[in-house]
């Protein structure tokens, strides 16, 4: 597996010279498989520019083929779908109908539960009131699939993907591909009473790979456990470092990845929160922009 983050940003894209390391685009991961399935990750700003990028290849001439899992339909996930650009790749008849073997083809998941609501949300945001573009301009042919707790067969990719805790619903995923496992775990928060998400646990056992939410510094997450005034972010659907480590300790993960970065937080202040997680699990690494990893 090939995989490089295009964003990391978590709520609101925050460019600048406060995040030029880390990046300031919202969530998005590219993956290449070893039989060149290409998968995406949500598609947040970062999107953006990795269609820039695919429209180089096969994407630029209509011929390209890709999956993409979106987590959840919060804005941050879904903000860069419009500026994706081989989604515009096509072309159509005179009766308007797509050309075969002219137009990309874009196969999109989400939860079985929200699956009529991933349509509608990025159809919805495309609405003439937000975009001067409708959804149904689009020349590459797009399907729509629900994946919620069940396991699919993407070429020899196997796909799991598991409910984790995020104020209305987020899914986790887990990918297997010839004894490698990726897992992915954003927007999710900790169980209060001190377990891990049994959920949780199934996508990130013996991961080689898990990416995980650390949003907050643990005295941001509850400021009243250090004696500190300001506003609790319990029940936000996020994560700290200290949670991402021992996550990872106990489901006998071998590379931690921290994502999700607080649009508040600078590149010092990150770099901290990749701090504190390393002290508790060395192998642990803060994500930016442009990270390539290779399982």
């Amino acid at each position: 597996m090939y995989i490089k983050f295009w964003g990391v940003r978590g709520s609101v894209p925050v460019p600048g010279k406060d995040t030029l390391f880390y990046g300031g685009n919202t969530t998005c991961v590219e993956m290449h498989t070893e039989d060149n399935q290409l998968m995406i990750i949500d598609a947040g700003t970062g999107i953006r520019l990795l269609g820039n990028e695919l429209l180089k290849g096969k994407f630029g001439k209509g011929a390209g083929i890709l999956h993409l899992y979106f987590t959840h339909t919060h804005w941050d996930h879904i903000q860069g779908f419009p500026f994706f650009m081989p989604a515009y790749v096509g072309q159509r008849d005179g009766n308007g109908k797509r050309v075969e073997g002219t137009c990309n083809l874009l196969n999109l998941y989400g939860a079985s539960d929200v699956d009529a609501r991933l349509e509608a949300t990025l159809r919805g945001q495309m609405e003439h009131f937000y975009f001067p573009v409708d959804l149904e301009y689009l020349s590459a042919r797009i399907a729509f699939h629900s994946i919620e707790e069940k396991e699919i067969q993407v070429g020899k990719v196997n796909v799991q993907a598991k409910k984790l805790n995020h104020p209305n619903g987020v899914l986790g995923y887990r990918f297997e591909e010839n004894g490698k496992t990726f897992a992915f775990a954003t927007d999710c928060e900790h169980p209060s009473d001190g377990s891990i998400d049994p959920n949780l646990r199934l996508l990130a056992q013996n991961a080689d790979v898990l990416v995980y939410d650390a949003q907050y510094f643990p005295e941001e997450y509850n400021p009243k456990e250090f004696g500190k005034t300001g506003l609790s972010k319990i029940g936000w659907g996020h994560s700290t470092p200290i949670e991402a480590a021992r996550v990872a300790c106990e489901c006998g993960v071998k590379k931690l990845i921290l994502t999700h970065h607080d649009p508040l937080h600078a590149d010092e202040q990150i770099r901290k929160i990749e701090e504190i997680a390393q002290k508790n699990f060395p192998n642990s690494l803060a994500a930016y922009e442009g990270l390539i990893l290779e399982i």
